[in-house]
């Protein structure tokens, strides 16, 4: 028998200037936010999430869902930035 060396997949989560949620592309409220890092807990292995802010949006705002993403029981979280031009 292999070992199952199953990569974890990777969420991206996005937040725009108007701290509006994207969920892998898609647009989300704070209850769908909530089911979707949920269902993502439950996976085996856990995905990477990919967090990437609008430099325009609130601290605050990503501190929120960054903390509704911990609270969710998921731990890996990376940003994403752009490059500088």
């Amino acid at each position: 028998n292999k070992p199952d060396d199953a990569k974890p997949q990777s969420v991206n989560v996005e937040i725009n200037a108007d701290g509006q949620v994207f969920w892998n592309n898609q647009p989300v409220d704070e209850a769908t936010l909530q089911a979707d890092i949920a269902q993502a807990a439950q996976q085996q292995p856990q995905p990477e999430m990919h967090l990437r802010a609008d430099r325009n949006v609130r601290y605050e705002r990503v501190a929120q869902v960054m903390a509704s993403i911990q609270r969710g029981g998921l731990s890996r979280i990376g940003f994403v930035t752009e490059p500088q031009h």
